[in-house]
């Protein structure tokens, strides 16, 4: 299973501070990164310098292609949005081209994980805002395939498309209407299967009461249905769990045993640690324990640091 991040934190703040952001991140933690994660908006163009940054260093680049506009809405935070709609109706064409032709042009392969979460009810690009149960599942599948035909026919094959709905929380509708079926575009427009997974236990920043959530149920139910679903390398492209005490399970438990029941899921080949102190301290060195059993779960060989692509060669 490749190593990854989103790092953002002191003096490793990728992409603002460049590659000494990601080596500040390799240096805390002892390893070499495979993967580098961040995020984009629809207000950014295709981020040709950054991904040549990652590529230079040794790892391939996960971008995080987020639909919204920070330019008009700073908070992403929209319900009466109708950027889904707009994508539909051709309002958007000449932004998803020419990102499209500019992938093209940088030419290497690229992860990009579009319309991320959309199982949940937090996005303005999800199926709960889009109609639920009147046809919000239909409307996300189709702007999927219709950016993903697009930018196919500007030529970026280079890009790996990554479909990634989140595991079970409390924020995530359970109705049938948002079964992952109901979304998956089909296999030949998903190269990378996805799974977010967090623990927010005890409560979330607004006093929520929160479930404590290990591999099991934050993660293991979704890998299920993934496998099932299409045979297709799983990431998880964000995980973290800020500080708690669950009788005798601290966050350094947790993270030992994650990584632990990882190596029992043979589809999953990479992660990305969300490393920042946001809504919780979901860092990776919120303390010295925490830390060290991090290190030590890196030093597992089971873990690497190349990027090397798991897909079958027929699929490529």
């Amino acid at each position: 299973m490749m190593i990854g991040t989103f790092t953002f934190d002191g003096e490793a703040r990728f992409p603002d501070n460049g590659e000494a952001g990601i080596r500040a991140f390799e240096e805390l933690i002892g390893r070499k990164l495979a993967q580098v994660l961040w995020f984009i908006t629809w207000d950014d163009g295709f981020p040709a310098k950054a991904c040549q940054t990652v590529i230079d260093h040794g790892s391939i680049p996960q971008v995080t292609w987020e639909i919204f506009w920070p330019s008009i809405n700073p908070n992403n935070a929209d319900t009466r949005s109708t950027a889904l709609d707009d994508v539909l109706a051709h309002k958007h064409d000449a932004y998803i081209d020419a990102f499209a032709r500019d992938a093209a042009a940088y030419g290497k392969p690229v992860l990009i994980r579009f319309l991320h979460e959309f199982n949940g009810n937090w996005y303005i690009w999800g199926g709960v805002k889009n109609g639920g149960a009147a046809g919000g599942p239909q409307k996300v599948k189709a702007v999927w395939k219709y950016v993903v035909d697009r930018c196919r026919a500007a030529g970026a094959a280079n890009v790996l498309w990554l479909w990634c709905p989140h595991g079970p929380t409390v924020d995530v509708p359970t109705d049938a209407w948002n079964d992952l079926e109901n979304y998956y575009p089909g296999d030949d427009y998903v190269d990378w299967f996805g799974m977010d997974g967090y623990n927010w236990y005890p409560k979330d920043p607004r006093g929520g009461v929160r479930p404590f959530q290990d591999f099991d149920t934050a993660f293991k139910p979704l890998y299920d249905k993934l496998v099932a679903l299409a045979d297709k390398p799983i990431a998880i492209p964000e995980m973290a769990s800020g500080e708690f005490t669950y009788g005798q399970i601290t966050k350094a438990d947790w993270i030992i045993d994650i990584f632990s029941r990882m190596k029992d899921c043979p589809a999953l080949k990479m992660f990305s640690w969300f490393n920042i102190n946001k809504e919780l301290d979901w860092r990776v060195n919120s303390t010295p324990a925490v830390l060290a059993a991090f290190r030590k779960m890196m030093s597992d060989p089971y873990f690497e640091s190349e990027y090397e692509d798991p897909r079958p060669a027929v699929a490529r």
